[in-house]
């Protein structure tokens, strides 16, 4: 399983339940989570956006989300252009 670093975009492979976040949104890696007794698989703590603005920050498995090759604060790239990418 590929893994993501700190900072880098990421894209949801499904729907966070009880969150505003669908399949197909991306996001940036805040924190790596270590697995816990109740969440046996390492995850991360994501900052997700949607049209320029923070959706939400959620914590999910590493196995919910593709790792993109772009990272934040890269002057190439903004949120607005990921998402774009994402959808191609």
């Amino acid at each position: 399983m590929i893994t993501a670093t700190l900072f880098q975009w990421v894209k949801l492979k499904q729907d966070v339940p009880n969150t505003p976040v669908k399949k197909g949104d991306t996001g940036v890696v805040l924190d790596p989570l270590h697995p816990t007794r109740k969440q046996p698989e390492s995850g991360y703590t994501l900052e997700v956006f949607k049209d320029g603005e923070t959706l939400d920050v959620i914590a999910v498995p590493i196995s919910w989300v593709t790792p993109l090759p772009e990272i934040w604060g890269d002057s190439q790239y903004s949120s607005t252009d990921i998402q774009e990418k994402s959808l191609h």
